[in-house]
C-alpha cells in the first residue's frame, strides 16, 4: 500500500487544546506533523477568526454570527471546549501565519475556508496577500467553489483544495444544518439538487459520473479533493470509483474524517486505502498510521 498523507482535523492530536486553536496548532507543529488543517471564518470586519462557525456559542463564551462579528470583538472571546470555557483567547488568521512562519519544518496548514454566501474580490484579494510569505506551505480548501475560482485568478500558483458537500452527499446526521445545501434526497438515494437526480434515467455509476464531470468543472484544475469518506464508499458501492476518476485527471483525493477509534471508520479507512485513497482526514493521526500501514507519513 503506498504512504497516506494523514491530515490532522482541527488541529487535533494527542492534547487537550480547543481544536482549531493556535495551541493546538502549535502542537502539532512541535509533534512534527505533516499537515494540519485549521478552519477559518470570515469576520465583518474582512478578517478571519480560527472558528469553524457559523454561530460563535458553539465554539465561544460569545454569541451571535461569527459574520457578523469584528476581530476586535473576536479577541476579547475565549474557546469552549466540551462544554467548559478555557483560558484559550479566539485565534485569528494572521496569528496562525506567524506560527507557521516561525517554523522550520515541513508542513502543509490546510486553510479550511467555511462556507458563505460570497466573498468580495477585496476579502479574498486581502486573504491572498495575507498569505503570500507562507505560501509554498499553505492550502486553502473550501466547499464555495465560487470562492476557489476567484482565489485562483487572483494567485494561480495558490495550492487549493475542494469539498463536493454543498452539491452531493449521502446522508445527514442529526446535527446536520437544515439551511445548508443540498436539501432533497434525489431519485437514486444521494442528498442532490441537481435536475440530473429528480428521476432514475439510467445506472447509478452513470449518474454519479455524470455529476462528478459536472463539479469537476466547477473546480480550478490541480485542487485536491476532500470527499466524505461515506460519499466515496457509497458510490464504490454503486459502482462508480470516485478515486480513480480524479487520478486519471491528475488529480489527488482526500478521504474525512476517519478517526482509529471508531472500528466501523478503520474499516472503511482500509477500504479507501485499498482503493488508493492519497490522504485521510482523522482525529487520531498517529494511531490510524500505526493501524494502516507503518509507511503511512503523519
Amino acid at each position: 500500500m503506498k504512504p497516506i498523507l494523514l491530515v490532522h482535523h482541527a488541529a487535533n492530536r494527542d492534547h487537550t487544546h480547543p481544536e482549531t486553536s493556535l495551541p493546538a496548532l502549535q502542537a502539532c507543529l512541535e509533534a512534527g506533523a505533516r499537515a494540519v488543517e485549521v478552519d477559518i471564518s470570515y469576520l465583518a470586519d474582512g478578517q478571519f477568526a480560527l472558528l469553524h462557525g457559523p454561530l460563535l456559542e458553539k465554539e465561544t463564551t460569545g454569541s451571535g454570527p461569527i459574520a457578523a462579528t469584528t476581530s476586535e470583538q473576536v479577541r476579547t472571546l475565549h474557546y469552549v471546549r466540551k462544554g467548559q470555557t478555557t483560558a484559550v483567547p479566539v485565534g485569528l488568521l494572521p496569528d496562525a501565519i506567524e506560527s507557521l512562519r516561525q517554523y522550520s519544518g515541513s508542513v502543509e496548514l490546510q486553510l479550511d475556508l467555511k462556507p458563505d454566501v460570497y466573498s468580495s474580490d477585496a476579502v479574498l484579494s486581502r486573504l491572498v496577500a495575507s498569505l503570500q510569505p507562507v505560501k509554498d506551505r499553505i492550502r486553502v480548501t473550501s466547499p464555495s467553489d465560487w470562492a476557489l475560482r476567484r482565489l485562483h485568478a487572483l494567485d494561480p500558483e495558490l495550492p487549493l483544495g475542494f469539498d463536493p458537500l454543498l452539491y452531493l452527499e449521502i446522508d445527514y446526521g442529526a446535527d446536520s444544518d437544515p439551511s445548508v445545501p443540498p436539501f432533497r434526497r434525489g431519485a437514486y438515494g444521494y442528498w442532490d439538487d441537481h435536475p440530473l437526480s429528480t428521476r432514475r434515467w439510467g445506472p447509478t455509476a452513470v449518474y454519479l459520473e455524470a455529476r462528478a464531470e459536472a463539479l469537476r468543472s466547477q473546480v480550478p484544475a490541480g485542487a485536491i479533493w476532500y470527499i466524505d469518506a461515506a460519499l466515496l464508499a457509497q458510490a464504490l458501492d454503486d459502482g462508480f470509483d470516485w478515486i480513480a476518476y480524479l487520478h486519471g485527471l491528475g488529480v489527488e483525493v482526500d478521504a474525512w474524517t476517519l478517526d482509529a477509534h471508531k472500528p466501523k471508520r478503520v474499516a472503511l479507512a482500509n477500504r479507501l486505502a485499498a482503493a488508493g485513497i492519497d490522504r485521510i482526514t482523522t482525529n487520531t493521526a498517529p494511531a490510524l498510521s500505526r493501524i494502516l500501514d507503518a509507511a503511512t507519513v503523519y
